[in-house]
């Protein structure tokens, strides 16, 4: 499942100057291992929130992309609004 367009995650990326590979989707859809090596990522983003990503899965999205950088970010920052949008700035 992605991040697609009409999403606060979607928002919070364009707002720092990413661009989502997944934008043409609406909402969360689903994708397959061969959506994401078709969509071409530079880069992907494994969220703490709402599923918490860890070291192991890294592993897993680099065999899929193996050109791609796979991070392990706050999802906090991404996912939630609110106070916590105080700190994004300075995390992004």
């Amino acid at each position: 499942m992605v991040a697609a367009a009409n999403t606060f995650v979607n928002d919070m990326m364009q707002r720092c100057g990413l661009i989502n590979v997944f934008a043409n989707k609406q909402r969360y859809p689903e994708v397959s291992d061969n959506d994401l090596r078709q969509a071409k990522p530079d880069i992907i983003l494994l969220s703490s929130e709402p599923f918490p990503f860890r070291q192991k899965h890294i592993e897993e999205f680099k065999m899929i992309c193996p050109w791609a950088k796979v991070l392990l970010v706050n999802g906090e920052f991404f996912a939630w609004y609110g106070s916590r949008l105080k700190m994004a700035p300075g995390y992004f």
